[in-house]
């Protein structure tokens, strides 16, 4: 991995927004089954409060690929950046769930806004040639939260802390890493009058972003649950062994930087039928927990490679007017959780782990039938948007 030169490195912000990003994320995986407990509600309808920061992250990111003007992009970062830490904070000394729902919206507007301006902003700072290397970055940092704050949750062993140490923290880094950045000017549209958002193209990929966000975001949402329950292990062993799946990740983006330049939706349907069938064993074949924890590890290897390609191909379709794309793909991030949460909490409740991971499978294959019309032709993207 290249060294960093300065705090006002685009990778240093990038990596830093989108580590804050994931850290809102991360918090709850381990702590479902305790934070259920606390609150006085079933393990599943604690998973909801996924789905509550996704629809809000989700209805962000849709405003900032439709608006026909917006701040610049370190504004929207230093927006996404401050909500963040507000609702991290509130989340921390929530009395009930409605409270804590309530914060978690707020975090999930400014994830919307970390992740959609974060990646946008790997496509526009960086001259060229430079844009794998600083799109590679900001995709690591999302593995890079699992990694290093995992261990923080297990390590605080209380919820609660967890949201003030691990979030508020990252998020406070993040917004004093932005104002580092020189002003930009107000990121605009330059293309069609009709915007990016409304061509067939991206429309597709949106969809299929959409489908598969909601299976992986089900898998990091339930994965803490399914190790503490199938293997009878404690929260803080089970957020341990979560930070290790995520180092898997790292590698799986930073080997996929060279293909960045010709990724095709025919690659990122492969990726994303592999993931189909490593989540359905996942859920058949509980054999041991180190298993169970090398198949999720797989997992985020692919995931780390599906990412790049996705942002690739998502900038691909809309190169004069990246924040849109990337908006529209974070509007994907964010409503996945809001589906996958929906999705697998149901059928956990109906069908325990099994039906879970049936579920899963059928979303991560329906995302790669999505792809279905681009299959049999290659369609690169183009080299100035990448490479």
């Amino acid at each position: 991995m290249p060294r960093l030169r300065t705090l006002g490195d685009a990778r240093a912000v990038v990596f830093a927004c989108l580590f804050a990003s994931q850290s809102a994320l991360l918090v709850l995986s381990p702590a479902l089954v305790e934070v259920a407990r606390d609150l006085g509600v079933s393990t599943a309808t604690a998973g909801q409060l996924r789905s509550i920061s996704g629809a809000a992250g989700g209805v962000t990111a849709i405003v900032l690929a439709t608006m026909a003007r917006r701040a610049g992009l370190r504004e929207l970062l230093s927006a996404g950046a401050t909500l963040l830490a507000a609702g991290s904070g509130v989340s921390a000394a929530a009395p009930s769930f409605t409270v804590l729902a309530i914060a978690q919206a707020v975090s999930g507007v400014g994830i919307g806004l970390l992740i959609a301006v974060g990646i946008a902003a790997a496509g526009e700072w960086p001259a060229p040639a430079e844009r794998p290397h600083v799109l590679a970055w900001a995709i690591a940092g999302m593995p890079a939260a699992w990694i290093a704050g995992m261990p923080v949750v297990a390590a605080v062993a209380d919820w609660r802390a967890a949201w003030v140490v691990v979030p508020g923290a990252a998020s406070l880094l993040a917004l004093a890493l932005v104002r580092t950045r020189p002003p930009d000017a107000p990121s605009r549209r330059t293309g069609d009058a009709v915007g990016a958002w409304r061509r067939p193209e991206l429309a597709r990929f949106a969809a299929g972003e959409l489908l598969a966000n909601a299976a992986w975001a089900a898998v990091l949402t339930y994965s803490g649950a399914l190790l503490i329950e199938s293997y009878a292990i404690s929260p803080p062993v089970a957020a341990l062994g979560l930070g290790l799946m995520a180092t898997a990740m790292l590698p799986g983006t930073f080997t996929a930087r060279r293909g960045a330049a010709h990724a095709t939706p025919a690659r990122l349907a492969a990726l994303t039928a592999l993931q189909a069938a490593a989540v359905l064993a996942l859920s058949e074949l509980r054999w041991g927990f180190g298993i169970t924890l090398a198949l999720l590890a797989a997992m985020a290897f692919v995931n780390g490679h599906r990412s790049m390609t996705a942002s690739a191909v998502g900038m691909g379709n809309a190169p004069d007017d990246r924040v849109a794309a990337m908006s529209m793909r974070a509007a994907a991030n964010q409503l996945g959780y809001l589906l996958g949460a929906a999705s697998g909490g149901l059928a956990l409740a109906v069908g325990g782990f099994s039906a879970l991971g049936v579920t899963l499978a059928a979303l991560f294959a329906s995302a790669a039938l999505v792809h279905a019309p681009s299959l049999t032709h290659a369609n690169p993207v183009p080299r100035e948007v990448t490479a």
